[in-house]
This record gives C-alpha cells, structure tokens and sequence, in this order.
C-alpha cells in the first residue's frame, strides 16, 4: 500500500481488518476495527408488512481522530466534512492544524533547511578529511609527475603547455583515490545512521534521520539505499562522459527540500527517510 499523501483513516497496512491514522507524515499507533457497509436490504412490500415501510439503515459513522494530542480540544464541526467554498485538493489536519506543523505533541518537528545545510558540508570536509588519510597516497602517484611542469607553465602563462601537464595526471591513481573516497563516504553514513542515527555533522547541530514508518536509527538495508544513492550521483560526477548530468543531478538532490512538504531530498525519496529535529530515539 502506498503511503498516503494528507492525514485521515486509512486501512492499516499491517492488519486489513482495521484502519489506522495518518497525521500527513507517519503512520500513528491509534488503529479501529474496520467497519464495513451492511448490504442494502430490499425494499419490503405492504402485502408482506403491512403499510410501514422498511427504514434505510444509517450508514456507519467515520471514526474519530486519535486523542493523542493532550490539552486540544478537537472543534465541535466534524473534521471530515469538508466545507464548500473549500478547496477540495487542499488538505487539513482534521484538528485545523497543518500537518507540518513542527512542535505539536505527537508529531515530529522537520530539520529546517538552514541545519541540514550545515551538517552537509560538516560531514563534507570529515570525508575528505578521511580520503586523503586512506587514499592520500594514490592522490599523490596521480599528480606528482605533473606539478613542475604545471608551476613552469603557469610561471609562463601558457596555456597549451597547462592542459598538455594536467593531461599527463596519471588516471589510474586517480580513479583508485575516487574509488577509496566513495567507499568511506559510504561506510560513514551507513555506520553512523545505523548505530546513531545521525552523522557528526547532524549530531553536532541536532537534527537525525529516521524511516518514514517507524522512529530510531535506521537500518542498513534503509542506510546503504540512503547513502548509496549520494554516492553513485558523486560517481556520476567525475565520469567524464556524464559528469554533466552527474552534477545536475548532485545539485537537485541538495536543493530538493526546499520545494518538498517533508523537506525530503532525493536521496531520502529513495530511502523513504526523514530528517527531523532531535536525537534518534531507540
């Protein structure tokens, strides 16, 4: 079943004889047994009761919204009523709140873009940090033969002869240090949002990731989707063929969230993750 896209009952994906509640961005615990429609009896005839005519049965009455928000009163109007001067695509938490609206209990308050941000270039220079520790070595075999003739040909201000020294960059080191850099991004995430839920660099300004369906650390089928996805775009990027769409494609998945209602990057699309504010919980 598809996660829905705006809060109300819906019919639970882990037992089909109920429904479950969905505040617009989780699945809460708060389930009702599922109460389906009695089949319409026919009309009876007066030769068989008589004048008095069979009453219709009254359809099922919707289920409440969850009380799981302490001291709100929900409103006296039934929130699945929809008024008619309402727009009908636009969607509303049945107690008047939008669904995103961070600091209500029992609801998850989003990271604001602003820190995710931050811990991205925080976790950015610790990666290259650890690339040049663990692959510094095959960096260096890749343009070491090229730097006196790259600083002579600077000193000259010549043009051909500076592309003809970056040409001569040994490739082969060079893909080996990409190579080592991919995989330590890629063990960084994985290890760090499975065993805290978190990077240093979102710990350190206090923002986590977490499955859309359940809190805590994520696991690593979740964790290696995540972060596999970052790395394969960075990949992308230094293939010289498809380095153009490979920085495209980088840049989406940054500026993603500004324009999603879950702030979700591409990356957290593809994992089905959320950044929100505060520590994982286990």
């Amino acid at each position: 079943m598809s996660t829905p896209s705006s809060p109300g009952w819906y019919e639970n994906p882990d037992n089909p004889e109920e429904l479950r509640y969905f505040d617009g961005i989780l699945w809460t615990a708060n389930t009702t047994p599922l109460r389906k429609r009695p089949m319409q009896q026919p009309a009876s005839t007066p030769a068989e009761h008589g004048s008095a005519a069979a009453a219709p049965s009254a359809p099922p009455a919707a289920p409440s919204p969850p009380a799981s928000w302490p001291g709100q009163q929900p409103p006296q109007q039934n929130p699945y009523e929809r008024s008619p001067h309402q727009n009908p695509h636009q969607h509303q938490n049945p107690y008047g709140q939008p669904a995103h609206t961070p600091g209500l209990p029992g609801q998850v308050a989003l990271a604001p873009y602003g820190l995710r941000v931050v811990a991205y270039i925080v976790d950015s220079i610790v990666v290259a940090f650890l690339s040049l520790i663990f692959g510094g070595y095959f960096l260096w075999q890749a343009i070491s033969p090229v730097l006196d003739r790259f600083d002579s040909a600077m000193a000259s201000g010549n043009v051909d002869e500076m592309s003809a020294a970056i040409a001569e960059a040994r490739l082969g080191w060079l893909a080996a240090f990409l190579g080592i850099q991919l995989l330590i991004l890629l063990g960084y995430q994985v290890l760090c949002l499975t065993r805290w839920g978190a990077t240093p660099g979102k710990l350190m300004v206090g923002i986590s990731v977490r499955r859309l369906d359940r809190p805590g650390p994520l696991d690593t089928d979740t964790a290696v989707r995540r972060a596999g996805f970052q790395a394969v775009v960075q990949a992308l990027g230094n293939v010289p063929v498809l380095s153009l769409f490979g920085t495209i494609a980088v840049i989406l998945d940054l500026v993603w969230p500004l324009a999603d209602d879950r702030r979700q990057a591409l990356h957290d699309k593809v994992a089905k993750t959320i950044v929100i504010k505060g520590r994982a919980q286990r």
